[in-house]
């Protein structure tokens, strides 16, 4: 009887030790591991401008004040290094957790299959974010079925020197109507001193100049290479464009050398009339040179009736080697929660993705208002894994015409071989 006794004392007492090692129900939930601890993630975030990582760093005291089991490390680093950086990051098996990625990064890596798919995510927990993306913005996450990224948007709108528009003699209320109507402007809005141009009418950067020269191609109805992975930057709209950018190069309505010594452009810096920029930078401008002497509008129409403007932005995306998906996911759904959202958006100057702040953050400022306009026809890059050969040898042909290598032409038509000879050996 009493080595029954003991039998059955000392079963219970192993059950009991096997419950707590085994933690009770609901244990490493919130961010805790299996031991209780702490988990903290690690959030690499491109740009190190102060009012972005002031922003993020609220974000981030708001999340772990609701999340007290989940740390938030994060890591800014400068756009020009960013992506080498992560890179080097997972090659080496230590990429963050979470991170940005730029608009052309993740489409052109996508296929590499290092980040998370957040579909599954999106799914088990009924996300209504989802439902509140904007569509256009949610799809450009989108890959072979997956989504692999949420994106805050960025956008390049047209920009005006009303103050220099009025010293050329031109209306400063009066931006060009037309693409066309932008390469008139610009070379009344020159100035030519001595042979050097310390004005110019358009800041057309030459190095990189895929962003101002999609600016102007999207509203003729073009892009520069299509759906199928095809380039089009020979068409005979695109090379039209060329031409007339190359002229404004000749003409001295554009300096190459100014663009390239000036940090931040030469709209940015007043030596230059008019741009293709974002309204990130426009709080600066403002307080530059002021507000009324600051245009902001919808692109210019093209020869299709369009205003398409450029889109670009930042993805979040998650990696795929987390060992801490869940709270990476926690992050980001608080990040796109909509008072998060605004709050974040507004002082890291980005433009919301949900439809249900829009009207706020449009009440905010005549900006934000034209933005979110400017937002109803916009394109970002289409989905392709070649995205950075495609690129490369639009530039190569860019600089080409612009500094007289060779014809528009010859430029695209030898550039566009070479990109199709590099695609098939892949």
């Amino acid at each position: 009887m009493r080595n029954g006794r003991m039998f059955w004392v000392s079963l219970m007492m192993v059950v009991m030790l096997f419950v707590t090692a085994c933690g009770a129900p609901g244990s490493g939930s919130n961010g805790s591991d299996d031991s209780g601890k702490t988990v903290t993630i690690k959030l690499w975030f491109p740009g190190h401008e102060e009012f972005i990582v002031n922003s993020m760093k609220t974000l981030i005291t708001d999340f772990e004040a609701i999340n007290p089991s989940i740390k938030v490390e994060l890591t800014s680093i400068p756009w020009k290094d960013y992506f080498q950086k992560l890179s080097v990051a997972y090659n080496a098996g230590a990429a963050p957790d979470l991170h940005g990625l730029g608009f052309g990064q993740l489409i052109s890596t996508v296929e590499q299959d290092k980040y998370l798919d957040l579909n599954p995510l999106i799914k088990k927990d009924n996300w209504e974010g989802a439902k509140d993306i904007y569509p256009d913005i949610l799809e450009a996450g989108h890959w072979k079925g997956g989504q692999y990224g949420l994106l805050m948007p960025d956008i390049r709108g047209f920009m005006w020197r009303k103050d220099l528009f009025k010293e050329a003699g031109l209306d400063p209320e009066k931006p060009p109507a037309t693409i066309d109507e932008i390469f008139d402007y610009a070379e009344k809005l020159k100035i030519v001193k001595d042979g050097q141009t310390v004005q110019e009418g358009l800041d057309m950067p030459t190095g990189n100049g895929e962003q101002i020269y999609l600016s102007m191609l999207l509203p003729q109805g073009q892009n520069f290479y299509d759906e199928n992975n095809n380039p089009t930057f020979d068409s005979p709209q695109s090379v039209a464009l060329i031409s007339k950018m190359a002229g404004l190069i000749e003409s001295g309505s554009v300096s190459p050398q100014q663009s390239a010594q000036l940090k931040g452009g030469t709209f940015q810096n007043g030596v230059a009339a008019m741009a293709f920029g974002a309204p990130k930078g426009f709080a600066a401008l403002i307080e530059q040179v002021g507000a009324e002497n600051i245009g902001f509008s919808v692109s210019p129409q093209g020869e299709s009736g369009k205003r398409t403007a450029l889109m670009l932005g930042t993805f979040m995306s998650i990696a795929k080697s987390t060992k801490h998906q869940d709270e990476a996911w926690e992050f980001l759904k608080f990040m796109f929660e909509k008072d998060n959202h605004l709050k974040f958006t507004d002082s890291a100057q980005f433009i919301p993705s949900l439809q249900s702040v829009s009207e706020a953050f449009a009440k905010k400022s005549n900006e934000n208002k034209v933005t979110m306009e400017i937002l109803k026809d916009a394109q970002g890059y289409l989905p392709s894994a070649d995205w950075g050969a495609h690129v490369k040898y639009l530039r190569i042909a860019l600089e080409e015409a612009y500094f007289a290598k060779k014809t528009p032409e010859e430029a695209v038509k030898t550039n566009i071989q070479l990109l199709q000879d590099e695609i098939k050996k892949k």
